[in-house]
């Protein structure tokens, strides 16, 4: 019997050797000796464009939305719960944008940057600078820096001063990170367009070097140290990504450069990136990994990679895919981070719900763009009397503003002017204002409008004045277009000069206006438009209802057709945010 048991035991244990190498467990295999396992999933979860959305609201409209950095952390931790090695990132403009992120970034700051505070709750990983995050200038940055628990990288930001590299004016071009025994390197990059858009003591003592750049002479660096190397930058794609055909030229030189550093920076593995305010997902450029989220908080961006450890340690991708996650209404807000948000939320409701004056009927901003508009002239109003000016360049930035017959509030108000824009007011003769009406002008859709489809409409860039009076005309070439400028009364003599108030992002260029670029400053002025324009209309009372009719686009009918066109994007744009 104990010969028989001698005998068994041995057989018994090759068996078992036999089970094991064929019929591996569940469990990650491992190397001898290594401890380390030999095939890991790591998941990156990404978030750009945030712009101070914080809870699931829309300030101006004064109603729930889906979207926000409350709803996007439900998703955030469902997928840590199924997934073990998760990092979560962002891509920049994330402070800046709504009049939560404003009002505690101008009229109280003795609170914790409220973006801030939950992504240090939700446990941020990294992330990137954008270029609305200098806003509120070096102070409210470095503040928000000085409060983060994740670093905030931007390795194309060089300093002009001698500052210690630990010190909170100096960003990090990268960090290394272990995850499951990996090593993931993250680097950031900012769209080198700040200066062109930003006033200069928002900025001063920064360089932003072009991101292809700084990214030939960092990434190299990154890779010796990690075993996959992850983007996060704000800046888009300069490139279509399904046949790479160029966009177009670019108003400020490598604002967009993800499409160029995939294609010509080799060994980085995925890149998460934002800026353009558009999403992508499951894309591959030169073997690289494309994910961009959706702004505000609409969608969560994911990318799922898979690694290998061979025989000698070394890590390899196995494979990596991308997708985005949808906020919808079935998503709702984490308990943790609404808990965090609701004081900033209701200080900010009160504040907007403020009542400054009365409006004899309902006005709505859906046609302000593209015809003179009392809501744009009200704009114009208090840019010329604060920048003693005589004439003023401005547009609709928020067409679904609405001014309500009755009762106006600073939410009414506000909505007007959505940007922190601070006022210029430059001297420039009538020739060089006629060169800014043509390049406004340039935006809109030749007359006759291509058969089939809607018309072209111009976005933002394309200002009205106030001041002159003048006709577009659509049957003409761009360029030619400005017909009847007259200021006074009379044909403007082009070697007139005259005093233009222009927002900041105007005066550097924003938007092609080269035109506005080094021309002589004769006012500035420490407040942002929309500060101004609630004092405005605080002091006077009452808000206009009519235009005084000083410009118009021509023929009639093209600009029927344009106005129906709008119309009708207001009302399809209405029914997307209902659903």
């Amino acid at each position: 019997m104990g010969q028989r048991t001698a005998r068994f035991l041995p057989r018994c244990g090759l068996l078992c050797l036999v089970c094991l190498l064929c019929f591996p467990t569940s469990s990650p295999s491992l190397h001898a000796g290594s401890g380390t396992a030999a095939e890991v999933s790591l998941t990156l979860l990404g978030t750009t464009d945030l712009h101070g959305n914080l809870e699931p609201w829309d300030y101006y409209a004064n109603e729930p939305a889906n979207r926000g950095l409350a709803k996007i952390a439900t998703l955030v931790r469902r997928v840590r719960a199924e997934q073990a090695n998760v990092l979560l990132l962002d891509s920049g403009d994330t402070t800046q944008g709504t009049p939560l992120a404003h009002y505690f970034a101008r009229k109280d700051t003795s609170k914790p940057n409220p973006m801030i505070a939950a992504m240090n709750a939700l446990g941020y990983d990294a992330m990137a600078m954008g270029n609305h995050d200098f806003n509120f200038g070096l102070a409210g940055l470095w503040r928000a820096k000085r409060e983060a628990r994740f670093p905030i990288l931007a390795a194309n930001i060089r300093m002009d001063r001698r500052e210690s590299k630990e010190g909170v004016a100096y960003f990090r071009p990268y960090i290394v990170k272990s995850l499951a025994g990996v090593r993931v390197g993250i680097v950031g990059f900012i769209t080198p367009g700040v200066p062109r858009w930003e006033l200069p003591a928002n900025y001063q003592g920064y360089q932003f070097e072009q991101i292809v750049d700084a990214a030939k002479r960092v990434i190299p660096e990154v890779r010796r140290q990690a075993d996959l190397v992850v983007v996060i930058a704000h800046s888009g794609l300069e490139r279509d990504p399904d046949t790479g055909a160029s966009f177009g030229p670019e108003e400020v030189p490598g604002e967009q450069a993800i499409y160029a550093l995939a294609e010509q920076v080799p060994g980085i593995d995925v890149i998460l990136f934002g800026h353009t305010h558009r999403e992508l997902s499951e894309k591959f450029i030169h073997g690289v990994l494309l994910a961009q989220a959706k702004f505000w908080g609409q969608s969560l961006a994911r990318a799922d990679v898979v690694m290998d450890r061979d025989a000698g340690g070394m890590w390899r991708v196995v494979s990596k895919h991308s997708t985005t996650i949808p906020v919808t209404g079935a998503v709702p807000a984490d308990p943790e981070i609404s808990q965090i948000a609701q004081p900033y939320h209701e200080v900010t409701q009160t504040y907007l719900d403020t009542p400054i004056a009365t409006c004899a009927q309902a006005l709505d901003g859906s046609t302000a763009r593209y015809e003179d508009h009392p809501l744009v002239d009200l704009i114009h109003k208090v840019q010329m009397e604060a920048g003693r000016a005589d004439v003023s360049l401005a547009t609709m930035f928020y067409p679904s503003a609405r001014i309500p017959a009755g009762k106006v509030t600073v939410r009414h108000i506000a909505s007007l002017y959505i940007y922190e824009n601070t006022l210029f007011t430059v001297e420039m003769t009538g020739a060089q204002l006629k060169e800014a009406l043509e390049h406004a002008a340039s935006f809109f859709p030749a007359w006759p409008f291509q058969p089939g489809g809607s018309p072209r409409l111009p976005g933002y860039n394309a200002d009205s004045a106030e001041g002159v009076s003048y006709t577009i005309d659509l049957t003409q070439p761009a360029g030619q277009r400005i017909r009847e400028l007259a200021y006074q009364g009379k044909p403007l003599n082009p070697t007139a000069k005259l005093r233009v108030a222009v927002n900041n992002y105007r005066y550097a260029g924003g938007g092609r206006y080269d035109v506005f670029r080094g021309r002589p400053v004769v006012y500035r002025s420490s407040q942002e438009v929309r500060e101004l324009l609630i004092e405005y209309v605080t002091r006077a009372g009452v808000i206009p209802t009519s235009a005084d009719g000083n410009w118009q686009i021509a023929p009639p009918e093209a600009h029927q057709a344009i106005l129906r066109e709008a119309r009708e994007r207001e009302l399809r744009s209405g029914n997307a945010s209902a659903r």
